[in-house]
């Protein structure tokens, strides 16, 4: 499958990226080098990801959150482990949703207490 062209902004977050794990670049960051807002760069990484295959890893934990250009396999399967797990959440949640009662009266309902809600 023949991929599309880069698109500017996408040339312009993957010069900016480090490579490897010590090299995060935040979120903030990539939007200030760039003038596009979080989102927007969320949006070009998760493009760069998806429609070119780049191994684009995103840290949210620790001393260095922010976005890298894996360099092994090592670094891909860390990657995966907080996918997986937020993939969990969002299913509960989803599922929640799902079965979830339309209401217009929840703050009434809920603070009625658990005994005396029907």
């Amino acid at each position: 499958m023949k991929r599309r062209q880069l698109t500017s902004d996408e040339r312009t977050i993957l010069s900016l990226l480090g490579y490897g794990a010590d090299n995060t670049r935040p979120t903030a960051y990539l939007a200030s080098m760039t003038d596009l807002s979080q989102r927007a760069v969320r949006k070009v990484i998760r493009d760069l990801v998806i429609d070119h295959g780049v191994p684009i890893v995103g840290v949210r934990n620790g001393a260095k959150t922010g976005y890298y250009i894996a360099t092994d396999q090592d670094e891909l399967i860390r990657a995966t482990e907080p996918l997986k797990n937020e993939i969990k959440q969002l299913a509960l949640r989803n599922r929640a949703l799902l079965i979830a009662q339309i209401r217009t009266d929840w703050l009434e309902y809920l603070s009625k207490g658990a005994q005396d809600n029907g």
